[in-house]
């Protein structure tokens, strides 16, 4: 009684499903792209207040900063204000700058003239050229401090969730332990929006150089 029943699909309607699926394809990736990228700084912010729980009534045993923005050596040196038994390290120093240069130039003056005559424990890296080798050298300096068991770790907002994926290539056992702070952006102009945006370029290509590919060392030029 009932018989089979052929569809016979034309070019043109062939077409316009390749298209809607394309279409609904695209805004499916574009979603998870933007997802991904407003969760970067998200993803610091909730690693700010894991630091601030860990650290609320002791100090870290070292302090590490990475240099490359504004704001982050001026950040950590006020830290360091509130922790002075913790040792600073900084990395990614010019070549013949010292702390005291960097203080002058980018702490407060109460800050610097505190810090200058309280004699703190502060370490320059002066080999890092880009944020592998900054973790690199900071994983050189606390293998050679074994009893620097707590450290926080402090850049840019948008820089953490790459450091973070950088830490765990050079370092798999449970000690020592990581925290991170950071130096939160607005994003309400195109200069903080455009460094957010290479930023996530930057975590997907070092993503795959790492996990996927396994390569041991990778380069950001």
């Amino acid at each position: 009684m009932f018989g089979r029943k052929y569809v016979f699909e034309t070019k043109s309607t062939r077409i316009r499903r390749l298209v809607i699926g394309g279409f609904f394809l695209f805004l499916i990736s574009l979603g998870l792209i933007t997802t991904f990228i407003a969760y970067i700084p998200i993803y610091a912010k909730m690693q700010k207040g894991r630091a601030a729980g860990a650290f609320f009534q002791k100090s870290p045993d070292a302090i590490a900063v990475f240099t490359g923005d504004k704001g982050r050596i001026a950040y950590a040196t006020e830290l360091l204000k509130k922790n002075p038994t913790s040792k600073l390290f900084i990395s990614g120093v010019h070549a013949a700058t010292s702390f005291q240069t960097l203080l002058n130039k980018q702490a407060s003056p109460t800050t610097s003239q505190e810090l200058a005559s309280a004699g703190m424990q502060v370490d320059l890296d002066y080999e890092s050229k880009n944020t592998f080798e900054n973790v690199r050298e900071t994983v050189q300096f606390l293998k050679a401090n074994p009893e620097l068991n707590k450290v926080l770790i402090i850049s840019s907002d948008y820089h953490i969730m790459r450091i973070d994926l950088i830490i765990s290539h050079f370092m798999t056992g449970p000690k020592p332990e990581f925290y991170f702070d950071s130096v939160s952006n607005s994003y309400s102009n195109w200069k903080d929006t455009r460094k957010l945006l290479k930023e996530a370029l930057k975590i997907a290509r070092t993503f795959i150089q790492l996990k996927v590919l396994r390569e041991e060392i990778i380069s950001e030029e």
